[in-house]
């Protein structure tokens, strides 16, 4: 391994009709919010993005406003909490 190459990303990514989404669940903070930011500054349309996660990610609300971006919250199953990230600029 190249020392000086990037690390893998964090979290499982892939594409589906209603976005990017990416499933940080099981990662140890602050890999979760790492990730999603890391997603959200590599997305320069508007692309949603569905976030798998197994808790509310509180500290990434503020984050995301900073950068122009908002989360709406989704139904999902019990255990996991989805998030919809949309482009808010």
């Amino acid at each position: 391994m190249n020392p000086s190459a990037d690390p893998a990303p964090l979290g499982i990514r892939w594409r589906e009709r209603d976005g990017v989404h990416i499933d940080v669940r099981g990662l140890a903070p602050p890999g979760p919010l790492v990730a999603i930011l890391q997603l959200v500054a590599s997305i320069s349309d508007a692309t949603p993005v569905l976030v798998h996660h197994d808790r509310d990610p509180l500290m990434l609300y503020a984050e995301l406003a900073q950068i122009g971006w908002r989360a709406e919250r989704l139904p999902s199953p019990a255990g996991e909490v989805l998030l919809r990230l949309e482009r808010t600029q």
